[in-house]
């Protein structure tokens, strides 16, 4: 842990920046998902894929439309999650303006309890879709696996990146 604060800013920087890419290119795949799909451009006739003609039945519609609402709710914490990491959003213009509507304790406790849900809320995206089937469930769970990479490391890079030698 101490020799990523060991290393030069250029690699801090690089190891960033790919961090960073890499985390929104599943993120973007999920919510790319999400959208509805575009009928073919020409009737497909029954038979002419005998492959999808075998296919098992799909799966009950309120199970799948629950998986699929879970999954929508984790993918937007997820989202959320990346962006309070993403260097220049404006955490100290939110902090200001929570200072000046609580208390410093009432404060400490919301930041920190927002953090330790998003932190939550990214591991749980990571085990629910390892293990529940459906159409996020590649790009969900490697989204949350960046994420959670992400908010361990991104912390330690900036230090590293600030620290030129």
């Amino acid at each position: 842990m101490f020799a990523l604060l060991l290393i030069d800013h250029r690699l801090a920087f690089l190891a960033l920046a790919a961090l960073l890419i890499a985390t929104a290119i599943p993120l973007g795949f999920a919510w790319a998902r999400l959208l509805p799909e575009e009928p073919p451009p020409f009737p497909i006739q029954p038979g002419s894929f005998p492959a999808i003609d075998q296919e098992s039945p799909p799966q009950q519609p309120a199970t799948r439309r629950r998986d699929l609402v879970v999954s929508i709710v984790l993918l937007v914490c997820l989202t959320l999650a990346y962006l309070i990491r993403f260097p220049g959003f404006p955490n100290a213009v939110l902090l200001r303006w929570l200072s000046a509507i609580v208390s410093a304790p009432v404060e400490y406790w919301t930041t920190f309890a927002a953090r330790i849900f998003v932190i939550a809320s990214a591991g749980a995206a990571c085990f629910y879709a390892a293990l529940r089937p459906g159409p996020l469930r590649i790009p969900l769970t490697i989204a949350a696996a960046l994420v959670l990479l992400l908010w361990f490391l991104a912390p330690l890079l900036h230090v590293a990146l600030l620290s030129e030698t």
